[in-house]
């Protein structure tokens, strides 16, 4: 049953969607259990400006998004050159310096090494 209005509608306000648009609010209203009208018109009455302490709280929140923002850029970065560096790496050549630098040392004594890890054997 229709509920009587006290002032019938009979003014129209127009509004260009694209057609996109005009599907999302379709669906919107329809999930909502509305006529398009109804939803257009419940969302028209419920708009208002925001008051200064959600401007604040919105101002506050982007300064956080931004600081985040720009940590995840730095971490990407450190991340990029860390792979960089990563795909660089030559194993091989490491090796042979390490070993070149362990051979050069003189406070080893190799062949006491050798003779240790042979269990006593010479090779």
């Amino acid at each position: 049953m229709a509920t009587q209005l006290s002032d019938p509608r009979s003014s129209r306000v127009v509004v260009l969607v694209s057609p996109a648009e005009k599907r999302r609010i379709a669906a919107n209203a329809a999930a909502a259990d509305m006529t398009v009208s109804d939803f257009m018109r419940t969302a028209a009455e419920r708009y208002s400006e925001p008051t200064e302490v959600e401007k604040l709280l919105m101002r506050d929140l982007l300064a956080q998004l931004e600081a985040a923002n720009a940590r995840t850029e730095k971490a990407f970065a450190a991340l990029e050159a860390a792979e960089a560096q990563a795909d660089a790496f030559d194993e091989d050549a490491y090796r042979a310096k390490a070993r070149e630098a362990l051979l050069a040392r003189t406070d080893i004594d190799w062949d006491a090494l050798r003779g240790a890890l042979s269990g006593g054997k010479t090779q």
